[in-house]
Order: structure tokens, then C-alpha cells, then sequence
């Protein structure tokens, strides 16, 4: 099923309304992004962290829309990783 829905940088305020399959992985779209959309990722790095406005919960990159109950409207915040220290 087709999903539309917003991907939100979290260090530059920037957010993209992408449309994919529900079945696609998120890494797959991020990978895109950062491909096609070079300023979609600005800031974000090689481990990005992935939270979901509606639910609070962080998101796997290797699972799918579908296995993380992402669906039409929603709007995915994503950032750099953490500081570790």
C-alpha cells in the first residue's frame, strides 16, 4: 500500500513529504533522501536516529512503514546520533 509521509530534520527544521510503499524499508528511503535530497540529511550523519511525531516511539532503519506502524500523515523526526560520552 501507498504511504505518504514527512520527514522532519531535526537539526535544520527542514521537512519533506515523501510518498513510498508500506512494505519499503525506512533505510532504503533515507538512502534515497540523502542521494536525491542531499539537504534532507544535512547535519545527520552515517546513524541517524528515528522518531515518530505521533507515537514518541524510535524507529528501526531496517525494518518497514508497515513493521513500525507508519502510516499516511504521519511525520518522522530524524536527527544525528548522540554524543556518547
Amino acid at each position: 500500500m501507498k504511504i505518504t509521509i514527512t520527514f522532519k530534520n531535526g537539526n535544520t527544521g527542514e521537512s519533506y513529504d515523501i510518498a513510498m510503499d508500506s512494505r519499503q524499508r525506512i533505510e532504503t528511503t533515507l538512502r534515497v533522501m540523502k542521494e536525491n535530497l542531499p539537504g534532507s540529511m544535512e547535519g545527520i550523519g552515517d546513524r541517524p536516529q528515528l522518531r515518530s511525531d505521533r507515537t514518541g516511539r524510535r524507529l528501526s532503519e531496517q525494518s518497514t512503514y508497515e513493521e513500525s506502524h507508519i502510516y499516511t500523515g504521519d511525520i518522522l523526526l530524524v536527527s544525528g546520533e548522540k554524543d556518547k560520552k
